[in-house]
C-alpha cells in the first residue's frame, strides 16, 4: 500500500474531538440520519462505525464526522469546532423524529492497528484496509486497555494515508465529496436519498471528474503551489503531509 511506512501504529489522544448523542428511539434516530448524512447507516453495527458527512442541498460538504453505536447509543464523533454546524443542521429535522442532540462525555482515542492485532474494549473500526485498521476507542475512567497515548498529528496523517481527506469548519460549503475523494469512504450511492444526493449522484454517474485530492508528502512546510491545500498541513518524520487538490494531470 502506498505510503504505508508513514502510519504510526498505536494510540493517539484526540482531544480536538467530542461526542454527540442522538437521543431518541433507536429506529427513529437511524431514520433521521439515513435521510441526512452521506453514509449508509444501515451498515452500522457494534464495533464497526463509519465516516460520514452532512451536505447542503447543492451537494457541498458542511461537516465531516464519524458515526458509531456505543453501548446501544448512536454517537457522532466530530471536531469541537464543527459540532455547532452539525447540531444546527440536524436539529432542523430532529423534532419530526422526536430526537434530540446531547453531549456525551467520554475520552476519545484514535487507535491504528494491524488487522491481525486483537481488538480492545470500546473499539469502533472506522476505516479498514489490508494494511491497517483505523478505529475510535471510547474510554471511561476505569479503562486502561489503551496506553502510550500521544497528542501528535499521526492520527490525521493516518487518515490521509488511507485516502480520507476531510474538511475543517472554515471549509464549510466549499467542496463537494468528489472534490476530496470522499466518495471512497464517506458516500453511499445505494442507500437512496439524502441531502445533496441528486447532485452528488449526477457527478458520480454523468459528470467528468476534472480534479482530485491526494496526499502530497513534501520536505518543506509550503506545499507545491500548483495545488490547493485542504485542511491543515501536518508535520511528522521531518516531513510535511498535505491533502492537495489539483487537476488530474497534475498528479
Amino acid at each position: 500500500m502506498k505510503n504505508i511506512e508513514y502510519l504510526t501504529f498505536g494510540s493517539h489522544h484526540l482531544h480536538v474531538l467530542c461526542a454527540l448523542h442522538l437521543k431518541g428511539d433507536f429506529d427513529a434516530v437511524m431514520q433521521l440520519l439515513q435521510g441526512q448524512v452521506t453514509s449508509d447507516c444501515k451498515l452500522l453495527s457494534t464495533g464497526h462505525g463509519q465516516p460520514s458527512a452532512l451536505c447542503n442541498e447543492k451537494g457541498y460538504i458542511l461537516c465531516n464526522f464519524d458515526i458509531v453505536i456505543h453501548n446501544d447509543l448512536v454517537l457522532v464523533i466530530i471536531e469541537n469546532n464543527s459540532q455547532d454546524i452539525f447540531i444546527k443542521e440536524i436539529t432542523k429535522f430532529a423534532p419530526f423524529f422526536k430526537v434530540s442532540v446531547e453531549p456525551f462525555h467520554t475520552d476519545i482515542v484514535g487507535w491504528i492497528r494491524r488487522p491481525e492485532e486483537e481488538r480492545v474494549t470500546g473499539e469502533h473500526a472506522i476505516i479498514e484496509s489490508a494494511a491497517a485498521i483505523l478505529s475510535l476507542v471510547l474510554l471511561d475512567s476505569s479503562q486502561n486497555e489503551v496506553s502510550d497515548i500521544d497528542q501528535l498529528p499521526h492520527w490525521d496523517i493516518g487518515r490521509k494515508v488511507l485516502g480520507d481527506h476531510t474538511i475543517r469548519s472554515n471549509d464549510q460549503g466549499m467542496f463537494r465529496p468528489h472534490d476530496l475523494n470522499q466518495t471512497a469512504h464517506r458516500v453511499s450511492f445505494s442507500k437512496g436519498c439524502f441531502r445533496g444526493q441528486e447532485i452528488i449522484a449526477r457527478m458520480e454517474y454523468l459528470g467528468k471528474q476534472k480534479k482530485q485530492t491526494q496526499l502530497i508528502i513534501h520536505p518543506e512546510r509550503k506545499a507545491p503551489s500548483i495545488f490547493q491545500v485542504i485542511g491543515a498541513t501536518l508535520e511528522a518524520h521531518e516531513l510535511f503531509f498535505s491533502s492537495c487538490m489539483g487537476l488530474n494531470d497534475q498528479f
